[in-house]
């Protein structure tokens, strides 16, 4: 069995202070959150952490403090479902059994929303089903590599 950790990044800063969109940075609640999400994941054996190259997704990875690496992929931000999907497909699938992604919204919430299956538990469901907030983690588990993701189900859902 694959377990996936799809993660929306910590609040961030409104503006990015003359660094652009991805040059948004965590607030200090953000930094926090990071924190807790690392809390959170410490015990779930993640073995690699994809995240966007925007500050506030680096920083969120980062911020967790696993000892999991952290493999920045630029195509992250900003990413649509197939986007986030095909870089998933990437992963290989004897060698890594767990992973997170560290993105966006409206990237991140949709794909949750797609992957949730028959199986999947109901109070996850109902946790991310109308809001996913910064900080949000959910849990994915299925069968089959990383460019299988059908016959998903959504097992957790928990803010940072």
């Amino acid at each position: 069995m694959k377990r996936l950790f799809l993660i929306r990044h910590g609040e961030a800063e409104f503006t990015g202070h003359g660094r652009g969109d991805r040059g948004r940075r965590l607030t200090d609640g953000g930094l926090a959150q990071a924190a807790r999400l690392g809390h959170m994941l410490a015990h779930a054996g993640i073995e690699i952490i994809l995240a966007s190259t925007a500050d506030r997704a680096q920083e969120t990875a980062k911020g967790m403090g696993l000892s999991a690496p952290v493999e920045s992929i630029d195509a992250l931000y900003d990413a649509s479902t197939v986007t986030i999907a095909r870089t998933l497909a990437d992963l290989d699938a004897t060698s890594v059994q767990v992973a997170a992604l560290v993105a966006h919204a409206p990237g991140v919430p949709a794909l949750v929303d797609e992957l949730t299956g028959p199986g999947s538990d109901p109070d996850a469901v109902a946790r991310v089903s109308t809001h996913f907030p910064t900080a949000t983690v959910a849990r994915i588990d299925f069968e089959g590599t990383w460019a299988d993701l059908s016959g998903a189900r959504l097992a957790w859902a928990n803010r940072g």
